[in-house]
């Protein structure tokens, strides 16, 4: 049940993207103007990322913390979740997050494991990125 539901929340991030670049995609523009000519658009090329050779981790019993993994500009690309992995916890006490968030400063999405001050599990947390050019 859990793999269906992470499908279909990846399915909807990607059609949530490419309506969002639709808008490149002009077709009275295309019809009128083949491509390659000078002054047409080229066409949009999909790909996705690999995923970080590391994955993010915090191991909580050594110490609380947060470990981020640069993916790709946000400019062109949207980011989402490939894995999760808690272990360790014992107790309510023990927590961790996992997110795909777009750093301020740089304008690059991140992958960031989190383990609060107190907690004792382990989190590792990797992401894949769609990128249109």
């Amino acid at each position: 049940m859990r793999q269906i539901l992470v499908s279909a929340v990846v399915a909807a991030v990607v059609c949530v993207g490419l309506f969002l670049i639709e808008d490149r995609f002009d077709d009275d523009d295309a019809a009128a103007t083949p491509v390659g000519v000078a002054g047409s658009r080229a066409p949009i090329s999909l790909r996705y990322t690999a995923e970080p050779a590391e994955d993010s981790w915090v191991a909580g019993a050594r110490g609380a913390g947060a470990d981020d993994r640069v993916l790709s500009s946000a400019a062109n690309s949207i980011c989402f979740l490939t894995k999760i992995e808690v272990k360790g916890v014992q107790g309510p006490e023990d927590s961790g997050t996992c997110r795909v968030a777009v750093d301020d400063f740089t304008g690059f999405w991140q992958v960031t494991a989190d383990v609060p001050e107190g907690s004792k599990s382990e989190i590792r947390c990797n992401a894949r990125c769609l990128v249109w050019e």
